[in-house]
Parts: C-alpha cells; structure tokens; sequence
C-alpha cells in the first residue's frame, strides 16, 4: 500500500467511528504506518492527517477539529500538546490568524487566541512521492543558506502561509542557532526590536538575491500587514526609525536630495552584517575594495640585494603556517599579534605591486582602502569613515579563512606628522589628526595584517614610525637591477643596449615600464621595433616628464 493510502485509510475510518478506543483499533495497520513514518505517536498521527485532509482550506483550527470528531471544545484542549510536537518537528505549522472580527475600542480586527494548523507544501509532496519527510537542519548553516531561509520565510508570508508573529518566530530561531555568521554577531549590539530586525533582513536579502540596493518603503506592507506598515511608514518619514537612528538604513539620495519613499542598507550596514556573504552586486569601484588573490596576475619584480632580503623575510613570515606559529607564539608572551607594515619611497619603485604579489605568493585577498574617499568635506564624518574602514576588517577576520590583507595604498595623506593646533583648533587640523589618532589606536589593537604605501620618506609622524613593525623604504632600482629590467620587458633588447640604457639613465621601474608599453604601440602601429636612438628619446621624454603609471607592475608574467 502506498503511503498516501494509509493517511486516507486513517481519515475514512476517523470519520466513520470517531476517534474512540474502536477507532484505534480498526486502524492499527495504518496507525501503526503514519507513526513510524512520521516519528509520532499514534494519536499525533491522527491530528496530522486530519490536517493533511484539510489542507485546500488553509490553515485550520481546533475548532474545525472539535466538529469534525463530534466532541465539545473543552475536549479539544488535550491535543494541544500533540499540536506542539507536530510543530517542533516541522511537520505542520502554526499561526495566529486575525479574524474579521472588529475590536470595538480599537477598531482593529482581532487575533484568534489559539492558533490555527496547516501542512507545510514539502511535506505535502514528501508523503506524495512516498519518502520519509526529513526537516532541514538550520543551525551551522553557511552565510548564503541562512539568507536563504530568511528568503524562504518572506515569500511563505508574501502568501500568507506563516503570519508575521510566526515570521519573527522562525527569524529568531535562525539568528540563535548561526550565532557564527556576521550577521548574527552584530545583530545582538544593537538594541533593535523584532520589527526592525525583519525590516533589516528585508534590505538585506533584496540585495543578495536581488542585487537591489535600495526598496521603496511600500514594498514592506505586504511583508508587514496594514497596522504595523502605518507605525513603521511614520517612522521612517520622520526619521527616528531606529535603523536610521543606528545608521543601518538611509535613504535614497539624487542629487542631493533625500527620497523619503526610497531607503538603502547603509555600507555600516554592509561592512557588518555581510561581510561573509558572496553579494552578486559588484561593489569595486576606482580600484577600491576586495581584491581577490585569485585575481591577481603573477609577476616577477626585481630588487636590489637588501631590499630583497625583507621582501622575502615578510613573504615568508605571511605564508599561513609560520604566520599562525608566530601569532600564537606571540600572544603567549604577551605581546602584540598584529603586523602592521610601511613601504615608503619614490613613485614607480614598485611598493603597490609588491603587496600583490605577497597576497598571491600567501594566498591571501586584499581589502584595498582609497584613503581620498574615506576622507569627507562633513565634519566627523572622516571619522566615522575610518573607524568603519576597520570595523569591516574586523569582520573580514572573523568570517576568512585566511586573514586579508588591509591596503592603504598612497596613504601619504595620513601619515604626515601631525598638526600643531592653535588655542582656536582649527577645524580641518583637527579632524586630520583626530583620523590619524584613531588609526594609531587600530595599529595598537590590529589582529590582522595591514601594509600601507607612501611616498613620504622623511616627514612620517614619529608616533606611526614607532607602530610600524617591518619598515621597508624602496629605492631606485640600480644598475644592475634596472638591466633585468629593461630585459624582461623588452626581451628583444640587445644586452649591450639594456646596459647602456641602465648607466645612462635613472629611471625606476614605472618608468621603465612606460617606455616599454610605448614601445609595443610603435610595433603594433608601424610594424618596426624602436632602434636604440629612439629608445633614447623616449628615455629623455620619460625623465622630463613629471608624471608615472599608476600601476607599477614591471614584472613579468
């Protein structure tokens, strides 16, 4: 006998006697069936198929249940129990149901105080296709399956098969048992109701499933009902909705102008409640973000004998092993665990491209900081730019692998010496040293691994100096390391020539690298290699010049 034919087995003869002592027997085959399916008793067998019968009205309540055993209410109550255990194993789902009744003080429609039942559509389709119904596990889950089951309850409740108090419920359950994710770390440091949780679940799963960064506020009424939606619409439109008191939502400015109807998760909100997530959005922009090791095109750099040496020293120091050996070793002697590090010296020396090619030799991604967008025209704004910079490193921690490596490419703008303020405290002096007093706060306490890049190579402030652990100033390259260079990026060059060239002139490795692009564009565009008087003058031009690339990769693949 299949197994659906044993539920509708057990409903026939349910309705035949009643459920009775007779009863029990007569369907014993059956009973004993749907409970060692079903992992019940025998008599929550019973509710369960009674509910399973019912499932084209929807959700059911004990009072249906009351008349269609023939029995009065009262008697109802002993089964609640039963309910509860069907509940807990997901075999059926529990709710209460606002009825049309009107409250006549409140004028609001009233909730049923005891809930009504429904069988969930997966355990409907199990016991369809005769396999044993098995309830998802939903704790240790990853970052993508806990936004997936919160995107799973929203759209139950879009349809009205769970209401919003059972919604709270389920979210609730989920954020207890994935304590490990990002999102239910933070979560707990903000005194929020459950309300503004869902709300902020909301924002989150359009952006991770949807890829929309911004909901206009409408799209919560269905998610919310009509009562709740009135509060929450009142509080966004006037601001003191706790998600924008926490800065955790904002809204949705063009042009300048704040769209009262159209709200954002703020990046606060991403750098904390995300930072585990594989968001579909593609969030770099400018260079500026998450550089990931597997992107990153391996080169060969060349340097000179000493400056070598430290390169290799903090590559192999940064290989997961000996890092993690040298971490603990160090936190058990009571010292710091962090390795904040400075390349400083010329443009073009190669201190950007240097930290890439740790990354990839170590294995590890880069956080890369544009320090001109972190600092803002608004007054204490900076700061708080900053101090988020490093929030979100934290929770990179926590959430990689491999600890990351946090960028702050060209950071020159930080890292000066500090301004002598007047009795007046000038405004802008004070916001540059109160960014640069929190980031000599973030060194002390840093865990990870932060390199910053700065062309300073006299005027760094003695207190970033000290706070620097490895300190490795490029210089230009030399004769002989300039020769390896004009040989690996112009290969057809005559040795005797990259000789000439090296003595004659010096120029570092961007530079180098920029005559060497010119001349693949003269090949490409005339068909004929430059001689060496044409490399020459592209020598001489290049020297002139005041500026260099950007990127100083002069490496070969």
């Amino acid at each position: 006998m299949k197994t659906l034919e044993h539920f509708e087995k057990i409903i026939t003869l349910l309705s035949d006697v009643g459920l009775c002592d007779e009863y029990f027997a007569k369907a014993s085959e059956h009973l004993d069936f749907a409970s060692a399916y079903l992992r019940v008793n025998q008599t929550q067998a019973v509710l369960f198929s009674w509910l399973l019968e019912s499932f084209t009205e929807g959700p059911v309540s004990i009072k249906k249940l009351a008349e269609d055993l023939k029995c009065k209410n009262l008697e109802v109550l002993k089964y609640l129990d039963d309910f509860d255990v069907l509940c807990s194993k997901k075999l059926i789902r529990s709710e209460k149901i606002s009825s049309d009744m009107m409250d006549p003080f409140s004028g609001r429609r009233r909730k049923e105080k005891f809930p009504k039942y429904s069988v969930p559509l997966d355990v409907i389709n199990a016991i369809r296709n005769g396999v044993e119904y098995q309830f998802k596990v939903m704790d240790n889950l990853s970052p993508e399956e806990f936004f997936d089951c919160i995107g799973d309850l929203f759209d139950a409740s879009e349809d009205n098969e769970i209401d919003l108090d059972t919604l709270i419920s389920e979210v609730n359950s989920l954020i207890d048992l994935n304590k490990h994710i990002s999102f239910s770390k933070h979560i707990k440091n903000y005194p929020l109701d459950d309300i503004s949780i869902v709300i902020l679940l909301l924002f989150c799963c359009a952006l991770i499933h949807e890829n929309e960064d911004t909901l206009y506020l409408n799209a919560l009424r269905g998610k919310l009902g009509r009562r709740i939606f009135r509060r929450i619409e009142s509080e966004f439109e006037v601001g003191d909705q706790e998600l924008i008191t926490y800065m955790l939502i904002e809204y949705d400015c063009q042009m300048g102008m704040a769209d009262t109807e159209k709200y954002r998760l703020s990046q606060k909100a991403k750098d904390e409640f995300l930072t585990d997530v594989d968001i579909k959005q593609q969030r770099k922009q400018k260079g500026k973000d998450i550089i990931h090791e597997k992107n990153i095109k391996a080169k060969k750099l060349y340097y000179g004998k000493k400056i070598k040496e430290r390169i290799d020293e903090l590559t192999t120091l940064l290989e997961e092993e000996n890092f993690i050996n040298i971490q603990k070793r160090l936190e058990e002697n009571g010292m710091r665990t962090g390795f904040p590090c400075i390349f400083s010296g010329p443009p073009g020396t190669g201190k950007t491209e240097t930290v890439f090619q740790i990354a990839k030799k170590t294995g590890r991604d880069i956080y890369l900081v544009d320090i001109s967008e972190s600092k803002s025209m608004w007054y204490g704004e900076s700061e708080k730019r900053i101090k988020a910079v490093f929030d979100r490193y934290r929770g990179m921690l926590n959430s990689s692998k491999l600890a990351p490596i946090l960028l702050f490419n060209e950071a020159d703008a930080i890292l000066g010496k500090r301004q002598e303020l007047s009795n007046a405290r000038s405004g802008p002096g004070q916001t540059e040293n109160a960014i640069q007093n929190i980031i000599l706060q973030e060194i002390e306490n840093l865990s990870g691994i932060l390199i910053a890049t700065t062309n300073l190579t006299v005027n760094l402030d003695k207190a970033f100096e000290r706070r620097f652990l490895y300190k490795i100033e490029f210089e230009k390259p030399d004769t002989a390391t300039k020769r390896q260079l004009w040989k690996s990026l112009i290969p057809d060059l005559r040795e005797d020539d990259a000789s000439h060239l090296s003595v004659k002139f010096d120029l570092s490795g961007g530079q180098i690298e920029n005559i060497s692009r010119k001349c693949t564009v003269n090949y490409v565009l005339s068909g004929t290699k430059p001689s060496l008087n044409r490399m020459i003058e592209l020598c001489e031009e290049e020297q002139f010049s005041k500026e260099t690339s950007f990127r100083i990769g002069f490496g070969t693949s």
